[in-house]
């Protein structure tokens, strides 16, 4: 009788024999570390959001001009009728307001 079939020595044994061979084996290829490439087109994306974070975490308040605009309120530089005339203008346009006036006075545009 062989009491190694019986008890599942022979399977352990081939097991540890091919274990053992393949550890000793030659290796056909040479193993190289991990890459990466990354295109131009992906650092290039990456430098836009970049800079869109950052300026969506800089500040909306430009101090210097609104120093600037302080300073002239104070001189009474944008009471000047041309200053005046020019602002009501540029807000005219920007809302689409000056046609709806020359109406309402009945004037020709």
């Amino acid at each position: 009788m062989n009491i190694k079939s019986i008890l599942g020595i022979n399977k352990l044994l081939k097991i540890a024999r091919l274990d053992k061979s393949s550890k000793t084996g030659k290796t056909d290829s040479i193993k190289k570390g991990d890459s990466i490439q990354i295109s131009g087109e992906a650092k290039r994306s990456a430098e836009v959001k970049k800079y869109i974070k950052i300026v969506k975490n800089s500040s909306d308040i430009r101090y210097d001009k609104v120093k600037m605009a302080k300073e002239k309120l104070k001189n009474g530089e944008y009471f000047r009728p041309a200053v005046i005339e020019k602002t009501a203008e540029r807000l005219s346009r920007k809302f689409s307001i000056g046609d709806k006036i020359l109406d309402s006075l009945g004037e020709e545009k």
